[in-house]
């Protein structure tokens, strides 16, 4: 590893004494195109993040799962065994209760810290660029995450993620600035402090700082440099202290660590690979990080993303080629995290990812490394061509920029806002509809999310019914459902969600409705429906009911236990 972190002077678009005017003009406008794309792309990423966040969607399953935990009740709720497969940092949770103590429970607040997270993001992650890229790559770092669908995304989710990239951004920060002055105790104090806190508000950044420790500390041992790697330890045991208390309490914090080792069992690396699949896990999960978190929030399997996603992954290949020769250090400040990942992957602490559906969110911590080395690598292309290639070159930089930047645009332009499931409209539409003596029978997916807006709807146990989990095992709904027979008004609200196989549920659950009694009204939305029903005996179909029902293998992971385990929805 190199020891040395002044590199050349960046000369990329400086202009000496006596060159040609005309190649000093093109310098002076291709510097404007650069200029324009920063200025854009954080003008575009607020303009994102704001309209994310200003839709006010309803809350959805991942959010209601996590605040059914803890917005209730007093602050001892937060160190207590979360239930639903839960777990978050200590301090954004403590944020999140605390912005509702204060201001309410209304979405709009459960979302503010994290849409202030990644406001923050977009203020220092110029700074950041500029320390890591050259002046002609670092605006391309700037606008990969200024557009990221993930980064846009999570910037309006009751979720820590946003948090995850800003203290990432952080973390690079000081390590660079530490690295040029690697004696500055005053420095490594607010390193030391930033990480010690920052470990309470995202769980992976102890990846970030264990790189960063690891790149300085070899570089310091290399130099035989006393005072530096004197400089070092405090940091580093402020750290392992603070994240050793947080990590225990997380645990303590854990109800069913089997089920989360299940849920997320395709991201750990498998050190003994038993099949070919095992074998091909290191690259195939690696290019992931290219559609995820880089990617489309989503499944997207048309040619364009593939083809979009292979040109990132060439572009990093090529950034990480040019850094290795001219910006060795800084390489290794920005990938050093990913060792630190796959390591905690392979002893199943902490998933690389996942191979369903978003599952890259767990790596967004890892983007602003990502974004700086592509910047790199677009702009390397015209370095690392001949003289006699640099003009064809050239032009390859806006084609790799597009091939980059394509699929965070078409998100932004199609899919912002991003809607999940729209839950509130429909219990709007019920409350208008609403007479004395309706029950509301809410199917297993959508009662984390029900049980958040059912106070301000006016429902309670007394005339709501939580529905049966009974993914492996389709005659518990019939069961379930039957006991509602002879009711002259029962709401069925579903929200869709992951369906077992190929079975699904809720047209499995409406069609014993049909059969047992008469429809009355419907109302769909994204994500979710609502239907009123008659029940009486009276409206039952004659004969017995008779539906197809798909041979199902029970999988750990998937079956009734943390996201859906069986607890009281109401309180």
């Amino acid at each position: 590893m190199s020891t040395v972190l002044h590199e050349r002077p960046d000369t990329a678009n400086t202009v000496e004494p006596g060159t040609d005017p005309t190649a000093a003009s093109a310098s002076g406008a291709a510097g404007g195109r650069l200029r324009l794309l920063l200025v854009l792309s954080l003008a575009a990423g607020v303009m994102l993040r704001l309209l994310q966040y200003s839709v006010n969607r309803s809350l959805w399953l991942d959010e209601g799962l996590l605040v059914s935990n803890f917005l209730d009740g007093g602050w001892h709720r937060l160190l207590e065994p979360f239930h639903r497969g839960q777990t978050a940092p200590l301090g954004f949770l403590a944020l999140v209760k605390g912005a509702a103590a204060l201001l309410g429970r209304s979405e709009l607040v459960l979302r503010l810290p994290a849409l202030l997270a990644g406001l923050a993001t977009l203020a220092i992650v110029p700074r950041v660029a500029r320390r890591y890229a050259t002046r002609g790559a670092y605006p391309y770092a700037v606008a990969v995450v200024a557009l990221a669908p993930f980064l846009v995304y999570y910037s309006s989710e009751v979720k820590q993620y946003a948090f995850d990239a800003l203290l990432s951004l952080v973390v690079l920060w000081l390590a660079h600035d530490l690295a040029r002055r690697p004696h500055d105790r005053r420095l490594a104090a607010i390193f030391a402090l930033a990480g010690a806190v920052g470990v309470w508000f995202s769980q992976p950044m102890v990846f970030m700082l264990a790189g960063a420790g690891a790149v300085l500390g070899v570089r310091a041992l290399r130099r035989r440099d006393r005072a530096a790697v004197a400089t070092l330890v405090p940091p580093a045991l402020a750290w392992a202290a603070s994240f050793a208390i947080t990590y225990l309490l997380s645990r303590r914090q854990l109800e069913d660590p089997v089920y989360m080792r299940e849920f997320w069992r395709a991201g750990f690396f498998p050190l003994v690979p038993r099949t070919g699949r095992d074998w091909l896990w290191l690259p195939r999960m690696f290019a992931r990080m290219f559609r995820e978190p880089l990617g489309i929030l989503g499944q997207d399997d048309s040619v364009l993303s593939r083809a979009c996603a292979i040109a990132a992954l060439a572009v990093f290949l090529a950034g990480a080629a040019w850094m290795w020769r001219h910006r060795r250090l800084r390489l290794a400040l920005l990938v050093a995290p990913i060792a630190a990942v796959l390591a905690a992957s392979a002893l199943r602490v902490y998933p690389f990812g996942s191979e369903y559906l978003a599952g890259g969110r767990v790596l967004i911590f890892l983007l602003p490394s990502l974004a700086c080395v592509l910047a790199e690598g677009i702009a390397s292309l015209p370095r690392l061509a001949g003289a006699g290639l640099r003009p064809a070159a050239r032009l390859a930089v806006p084609l790799a920029a597009a091939a980059v930047l394509l699929p965070s645009v078409v998100y932004a332009a199609v899919s912002v806002p991003h809607l999940r499931a729209e839950v509130r409209p429909l219990l709007e539409y019920v409350n208008e509809k609403r007479q004395p003596g309706d029950v509301m029978y809410v199917f297993y997916n959508g009662q984390a999310v029900f049980e958040y807006y059912a106070p301000r709807y006016g429902w309670n146990r007394s005339n709501a019914i939580p529905g049966v989990c009974a993914r492996y095992y389709p005659q518990r709904y019939i069961d379930d459902l039957a006991k509602l027979r002879g009711r002259p008004r029962v709401w069925l609200l579903f929200v869709e969600g992951t369906t077992v196989g190929k079975f699904d549920e809720k047209k499995f659950m409406i069609s014993f409705a049909n059969y047992m009694g008469r429809r009355l009204d419907d109302q769909v939305s994204l994500g979710a429906s609502v239907y009123l029903y008659d029940l009486r005996p009276e409206n039952t179909t004659p004969g017995p009911f008779r539906a197809r029902v798909p041979k199902l293998q029970p999988d750990p992971g998937l079956d009734c236990r943390g996201a859906w385990e069986p607890i009281s929805m109401l309180r």
